[in-house]
């Protein structure tokens, strides 16, 4: 008898935050079935020799939003070459339930997600699903190299039910009609329920409302995880989240907190010591969104109700009349507090790329809003929008506090941002696809010790989502590994990132094991497809 594979000579780093340790690791149906401090005597179908390598669990990733990209394309490089074998998708309220999929594509256009031009791709060529039960089918029929968990969207409940994005509490049988959908997708495998607060429609809920929603989830042992009301201040909206925490009885997770505002991490710790289970994810460095015209236009309707029920149409309508821009000033905060500093890229025209608003602007003799919204309103003139440019001063990227470096509740969610099946230029930023490498350097160069880095990354976010098979090199857990040359796993930096290229993917994970089955060799990503929906409590989809 032998192991399907075997990793020999291996540095393993087991997820627990214990010392790291030098073993052989051995692979038999999917699971890891021994763990060796001494030559392991069977054979192997594959050995893999790991000398001078890191060995870890796989990592997950607990905030993205893959749950429409998974329809097109289930290889994930992006994911596998930073050695993240799990992902959790449906946050910040946007999710592929209820009622059908013709609902949730237009749900996703509606809100900015999705292109007018995607729905219909999406449509046509994907499989309709009326249930999450349905959806996870469409999932595995598809196949995915990664595992895949999900959220329900209290946005997409609330929309689908109330019958758009309205500012008013749900009637009482909205409210009933909510919470059964709720129960529904409970019993069908999401993990729990995500809020978007900043964003129409789950800013017009009041902290009760959401409550009541997250006290359903609890019933089942799920997470609320929160896009908190950032727009209060992130202090005040952190103590909103413990506080719903705190009155539903429900496990908490705090979304993409920018480590700016250390105060809140404290004030999560705080929270934890007093017996409320909340963590916390946070991106390790972010440029601007560069997002091109038409999906400004869409950003534009979704963060107006009163545009989002006009749609495209009525935005471009808006910015031909001074009653109209005035009303997209007021209403959207999609510009930034200062619309002088976008800068205009992929323009095609060199006496407007890479300039400031605010310079061409002052050529004209127009004020920065002003312009731009002219720019917006040109039919002819194509570009992208380059909303903070390298450095996005929520995720900076700089050294991180102490209270957010040794604050043991906090992991790390790249947040990649949705893209387009065919068109990744039309909204992209430049550092997501390297979040676990930049977070591993930060919290380095902070002093945290590699094995506590390693279990943020890994044991920590599958306690918190009560992924129980997962997160831990140990007998007996799925065999989900990375195999990664640590000095040179990177992503590169100000100085190297070119912002023509969306699509760099990080380097140095030289093996991915998922499920037991190679999925990325001397980083290459292989159509293993061995990922799996993952349910609560090691539960399958």
């Amino acid at each position: 008898m032998s192991y399907d594979l075997i990793i020999k000579n291996a540095n393993i780093v087991d997820g627990s935050g214990e010392p790291a340790f030098k073993g052989e690791i051995a692979v038999e149906d999917g699971k890891i079935k021994k763990i060796a401090h001494k030559l392991l005597k069977k054979d192997a179908t594959r050995i893999i020799d790991a000398e001078g390598q890191l060995v870890t669990p796989g990592f997950i990733d607990p905030h993205v939003h893959e749950e429409l990209v998974v329809l097109n394309n289930g290889l994930f490089e992006d994911f596998l070459s930073q050695g993240v074998t799990t992902i959790i998708n449906g946050n910040c309220g946007h999710s592929v339930t209820p009622y059908d999929a013709r609902n949730i594509y237009q749900y996703m256009y509606q809100n900015g997600l999705i292109s007018s031009s995607a729905k219909e791709v999406y449509a046509k060529k994907h499989p309709a699903w009326n249930s999450l039960a349905e959806y996870f089918e469409i999932v595995k029929t598809k196949g995915t190299n990664i595992n895949f968990g999900i959220l329900l969207g209290h946005g997409t409940l609330r929309w689908s039910v109330m019958g758009g994005s309205k500012a008013r509490k749900p009637t009482n049988e909205e409210s009933e009609e909510i919470k059964s959908l709720i129960a529904e997708g409970m019993k069908q495998g999401a993990l729990g329920i995500s809020t978007g607060l900043s964003y129409i429609p789950s800013r017009y809920a009041k902290t009760e409302e959401l409550v009541e929603a997250a006290a359903v989830v609890a019933k089942y042992d799920g997470v609320y995880s929160s896009h908190i009301r950032y727009y209060l201040g992130e202090l005040e909206a952190v103590q909103e989240a413990i506080e719903i925490g705190k009155k539903a009885g429900v496990r908490v997770q705090v979304s993409h907190l920018t480590p700016t505002a250390p105060e809140a991490f404290a004030e999560i710790l705080k929270a934890s010591k007093a017996g409320v289970e909340i963590a916390v994810d946070t991106i390790p460095k972010s440029s601007g969104h560069c997002t091109r015209k038409d999906r400004m236009l869409q950003f534009i309707m979704a963060l107006s109700s009163e545009l989002f029920e006009k749609g495209i149409e009525g935005v471009k309508e808006a910015l031909q009349d001074e009653e109209g821009r005035e009303k997209i000033l007021e209403n959207t905060t999609i510009f930034g507090e200062n619309p002088g500093s976008i800068i205009l890229i992929n323009t095609n025209d060199p006496k407007l790329e890479l300039k400031t608003v605010a310079e061409l602007a002052k050529k004209v003799g127009k004020e920065p809003a002003d312009f731009l919204l002219d720019l917006l309103a040109d039919d002819e003139q194509d570009f992208t929008c380059w909303l903070g440019g390298l450095n996005r001063e929520d995720f900076p990227g700089k050294e991180y506090p102490d209270q957010v470096a040794f604050n043991p509740l906090v992991m790390v969610g790249s947040d990649r941002i949705f893209g387009e099946p065919d068109d990744p230029y039309s909204w992209y930023e430049l550092f997501r696809r390297g979040a676990f490498p930049l977070f591993f350097k930060m919290m380095s160069d902070k002093g945290v010790k590699l094995e506590e880095i390693v279990r943020r990354v890994s044991s920590l976010p599958a306690t918190h989502f009560k992924l129980s098979d997962r997160g831990l090199l140990k007998e007996g857990m799925a065999a989900d590994i990375n195999i990664i040359d640590y000095n040179n796993y990177h992503y590169p930096n100000n100085n190297q990132i070119d912002y023509s290229k969306p699509l760099t993917n990080a380097e140095g994970v030289r093996y991915v094991i998922v499920n037991g089955k190679l999925t990325l060799e001397n980083g290459v990503v292989k159509t293993a497809y061995a990922g799996k929906c993952l349910g609560l409590n090691g539960k399958y989809n």
